[in-house]
């Protein structure tokens, strides 16, 4: 991004900000990003186009900033300090509860923009590397002949395969069954029952 998000922010940064985030998250709702202009959205927060360029390259930089700010609703560092098992339980709840509070919007997004497209993509690429970092902090002392690398990158695979396939394939399913579903896909792996 640019804009460097974690700079201390005066007032009239963060009202640029959050307009320029709202825009783009009120025009997703209603059309495919592709489609989506620089001008639509300086027209949309009433702001010039310059001031667009002084905060982002592009609208690609623009919801890469979006994606990180709806991130930081979900709180994951506190997950850092906890132990492996319940570090990647606080963050599927986290994450899940996201998902649930912006649920109108997510589904709003999923509407106009392919689940397999750039704008999802991008959507879960930013999840999938915010997560394997945590994983991979909280596995720091972990002892396993797996590297913490690729541990790490798996448990964030699994958390979003289950988040997206609840919130993106649109199922109806509680906090509590979904962790369920993660807790049998990490602990009753294939290959075990394929060797009895």
């Amino acid at each position: 991004m640019k804009y460097d998000p974690q700079k201390k922010l005066n007032r009239n940064t963060q009202r640029t900000l959050k307009a320029f985030s709202e825009a783009m998250f009120g025009l997703l709702g209603e059309k495919n990003f592709e489609k989506i202009t620089v001008n639509e959205l300086c027209a949309r927060c009433d702001y010039p186009r310059a001031t667009f360029y002084n905060y982002f390259d592009d609208k690609y930089d623009l919801v890469s900033y979006c994606w990180y700010q709806l991130g930081k609703d979900a709180h994951l560092d506190a997950a850092q300090t906890l132990p492996t098992n319940e570090s990647l339980l606080a963050v599927f709840d986290e994450v899940y509860r996201l998902f649930t509070t912006h649920h109108d919007l997510l589904n709003r997004v999923v509407e106009h923009n392919p689940v397999d497209g750039l704008l999802i993509n991008d959507f879960i690429h930013h999840f999938n590397r915010v997560m394997t970092q945590l994983f991979a902090n909280s596995l720091l002392n972990h002892k396993t002949k797996t590297p913490i690398e690729l541990m790490a990158q798996y448990y964030s695979n699994t958390v979003l395969l289950v988040l997206k396939w609840v919130f993106l394939s649109q199922h109806d399913v509680s906090l509590d069954t979904a962790r369920g579903y993660l807790t049998e896909l990490l602990t009753k792996p294939f290959l075990s029952e394929a060797n009895n």
